[in-house]
């Protein structure tokens, strides 16, 4: 995945040089931002949708036999279909953060610690949670430092729009930051940047 913004890059060696701060401590503290929004923009089922989709399946297979529902059914197959149809949403509600769980699971595989909501933190799999998803590496070459970031996920549109669309906001961020004078002080830094000065 190559999402690399040079602008962002740029804003992040000036917003070191004006905080009086490494260029890798400004790439950490970013990346949370980053990839809370990212996190934050990814697409996720909505669980009303995903109630309706499923009781309106036209058709259940049950003891390996396929039922219409619109069949008159014995009261202990339908009450089968009953619990086919509670298990599914179930299982579909459980997962239904995982994309967004993608872009957590790649902050944390470098101790980054960002926020989620619960659903997000708690979705997985039928098989279990599956913490593969999402990771990154930090790459460094003297001064220089990146971090390289992986989401298996991003076969998404969403995905891949969601850490695009958090890297812009984030550079245009620095960029008001920038008119408004924010870089002439370190108490206007520490207060539009906290995360700089947090070890």
């Amino acid at each position: 995945m190559s999402v690399a913004n040079l602008g962002l890059m740029r804003a992040f060696d000036e917003i070191a040089k004006a905080a009086g701060v490494t260029y890798k401590e400004v790439v950490r503290s970013e990346a949370a931002k980053i990839l809370e929004a990212a996190s934050r923009n990814t697409l996720a089922a909505q669980v009303q949708l995903i109630e309706k989709n499923v009781k309106a399946a036209p058709r259940r297979k049950l003891n390996g036999k396929l039922y219409k529902m619109s069949w008159k059914m014995p009261d202990a197959v339908w009450a089968m279909a009953q619990a086919q149809i509670a298990a599914s949403i179930k299982r579909r509600k459980a997962s239904r953060g995982l994309a967004k769980k993608s872009w957590i699971q790649v902050a944390q595989s470098i101790g980054i610690s960002v926020s989620a909501p619960g659903y997000v933190e708690s979705a997985t799999t039928k098989n279990g949670d599956y913490p593969g998803d999402g990771k990154a590496t930090e790459e460094s070459n003297g001064s220089d430092f990146a971090i390289v970031l992986r989401n298996s996920r991003t076969y998404s549109p969403s995905v891949f729009d969601a850490i695009r669309k958090a890297m812009n906001g984030r550079e245009k961020f620095f960029r008001e930051n920038l008119k408004l004078g924010v870089f002439k002080s370190i108490e206007t830094i520490a207060a539009r940047y906290p995360g700089l000065y947090t070890k």
